[in-house]
């Protein structure tokens, strides 16, 4: 449930994008939106004569009036608070999380580069990687119709998970975005054999058949295990499986264009932070490759081991 939802905005049309999935996340938890435009003057032409004081004024005012227009439009569907702090972006954006007890951040992808431009160097990367609560991001493509915003009381969460423990906040989090008519769809990617294993004298093991068979029962056994640890948790909670031979990301995008996802929920490498797993990672070429939006969780959430939610289910 998602009660403060927390939207950076720089004033495009593009960033705005995001306001549909936030009004949507917000309502159902009968919360409110928090509009926040971080103002910052212009560097002057020249030093000499120049009113700081002033500018930084004009600048706070024009962000103001900015958000006061956006939170009108949005006012008769959802609370909306506004923020216009001078400063830098990323530090006021955080500290703005914090202030509100948000339980989200909402962006859209824009720029010049789309996606690109959004995740490497730039604010959203910076604000995903010390964000203390998850980071939805909104496909925004300049001369691309936005896609309507899902219903999060019926939507469908697809979680990549790979059987290392980082993957647990994803479930949570995602056990929590979505509603009793919701589907969580949890997705395992195997890597296909590239040889035939033999022994030491050569003969025959596996063939490459046979492997791809052991991994994917291996796979499905896994998801299983894990599915019947949420049951317990989450008992209103409808979950199914799917199981993928391929590329991670590649295999994860297709998962989600299948079984016709809402949202993609990745969780991020507690180890290396979300720099690591959001650049030249496989939630980055997820993020990059696909067009369904998606909701990353930081190392910074804490919830119970995927492993027990296993062991759980293996002691039924």
């Amino acid at each position: 449930m998602y009660r403060t939802v927390v939207v950076p905005l720089d004033g495009s049309e593009l960033a705005e994008r995001a306001l549909p999935y936030a009004v949507r996340l917000a309502d159902v938890g009968a919360g409110q939106v928090i509009l926040v435009r971080v103002a910052l003057a212009p560097p002057p032409a020249r030093i000499v004569g120049v009113d700081w004081e002033q500018q930084q004024i004009d600048a706070i005012k024009e962000a103001e009036t900015y958000l006061a227009d956006v939170a009108a439009k949005l006012g008769t569907r959802v609370a909306v608070k506004t923020n216009a702090p001078y400063g830098h972006a990323v530090r006021e954006i955080l500290d703005t999380v914090e202030a509100v007890g948000a339980d989200a951040v909402v962006m859209a992808t824009h720029g010049r580069t789309g996606l690109a431009h959004l995740v490497y160097g730039s604010v959203a990367e910076a604000v995903l990687a010390e964000s203390p609560v998850p980071v939805f991001l909104v496909h925004a493509m300049p001369g691309e119709a936005p896609a309507p915003p899902f219903n999060p009381s019926s939507a469908r969460a697809l979680v990549p998970l790979d059987g290392l423990a980082f993957a647990e906040a994803a479930l949570h989090t995602a056990a929590n975005l979505v509603g009793p008519a919701g589907e969580l769809v949890l997705a395992c990617v195997v890597e296909p054999p590239d040889h035939v294993a033999r022994d030491q004298n050569g003969r025959v093991l596996a063939y490459l058949d046979q492997q791809e068979e052991a991994v994917t029962r291996e796979a499905r056994d896994y998801l299983a295990q894990v599915a019947t640890g949420l049951a317990q948790s989450y008992p209103w909670l409808r979950v199914s499986t799917t199981v993928r031979i391929g590329e991670a990301a590649s295999g994860i995008v297709t998962a989600a264009v299948d079984r016709d996802a809402d949202v993609v929920v990745m969780a991020s490498h507690g180890r290396t932070g979300v720099l690591r797993a959001v650049i030249g990672s496989v939630a980055g070429a997820v993020l990059r490759k696909g067009s369904t939006p998606v909701l990353l969780v930081g190392p910074h959430e804490s919830h119970q081991p995927i492993e027990t939610l296993v062991a759980q289910s293996s002691r039924t």
